[in-house]
């Protein structure tokens, strides 16, 4: 008796032709879990990040110290200006139109008014320390204020993780938003953290360039609407569509277009 024709019980499967219930080898999108887990972790890294930039920041300006260390406490001091009319604005926004969260206008006015303090303080700065060049002032006063900022943003890195860690209704509408929009953890915490040093960025070049010469105000004013401005763009696209957008990296662009004006007005000196 012949064996029929055909493939054996006995022979070995094709690799390539697996159990068609198996998906084992097939990519499966990010459950609610896996996108809370995976932010969870991003954001706890970028809380260790974020102090590490200040250290970083500090010890860069290190050979620019002057001769006193309470420059830097000026500097926090605008830093704190700078977030105590960012607290009031938002309080006047809240209070009578939400819709002015996203007007321009406000954001112009607030914008003006930051550069107006960093000019104070600038000015305040030579008149308390007037043996100090001018540049070295500048660098640890806008250090000062950028510190404030980091701060700032660290404290909302750790609120944001603990809130997305644990179960609530604000956890549940962010990560299904996330989901629906098929945004990743990981190009959250980058743009967040892209933003982060944008703002450091920023605060030491528009303070060095304002010291330099006062006229500049109106220049870093110019810049930190235009930095504002691309927020907004932002706030009103998809949130998947916000970190391929060309706006989504404006405020590091910016921040860094200022730094190199700064450095260039530095080594002009």
């Amino acid at each position: 008796m012949t064996d029929t024709p055909g493939r054996s019980t006995d022979q070995p499967a094709d690799p390539h032709c697996g159990d068609p219930h198996d998906h084992s080898d097939h990519e499966h999108p990010p459950t609610g879990s896996d996108l809370v887990q995976d932010l969870v972790k991003g954001l706890s890294i970028l809380t260790l990040v974020l102090p590490v930039l200040g250290v970083v920041l500090l010890l860069a300006i290190l050979p620019l110290a002057p001769t006193s260390p309470t420059v830097l406490l000026l500097g926090i001091g605008l830093g704190a200006t700078h977030l105590v009319a960012l607290v009031l604005t938002s309080l006047f926004v809240a209070r009578t139109r939400k819709q002015l969260a996203v007007n321009p206008g406000l954001l112009a006015v607030r914008s003006a008014l930051e550069e107006v303090l960093r000019v104070a303080a600038t000015l305040l700065a030579l008149l308390l320390w007037p043996g100090d060049i001018r540049a070295e002032l500048g660098v640890w006063v806008g250090a000062g204020a950028a510190l404030v900022w980091l701060a700032l943003a660290t404290a909302q890195t750790v609120s944001t993780r603990r809130r997305i860690a644990r179960p609530s209704g604000w956890s549940q509408d962010a990560v299904a938003t996330l989901l629906a929009e098929r945004v990743g953890a990981r190009s959250t915490v980058v743009m967040r953290l892209l933003d982060v040093v944008g703002t450091l960025t920023f605060q030491v070049g528009a303070t060095v360039l304002v010291i330099l010469s006062p006229v500049l105000v109106i220049g870093t004013a110019v810049l930190s609407i235009g930095s504002g401005l691309s927020t907004l763009v932002l706030q009103r696209r998809a949130p998947a569509e916000r970190s391929r957008s060309p706006w989504a990296y404006a405020p590091l662009a910016i921040g860094l277009l200022t730094l190199a004006l700064a450095s260039l007005g530095l080594l002009a000196l």
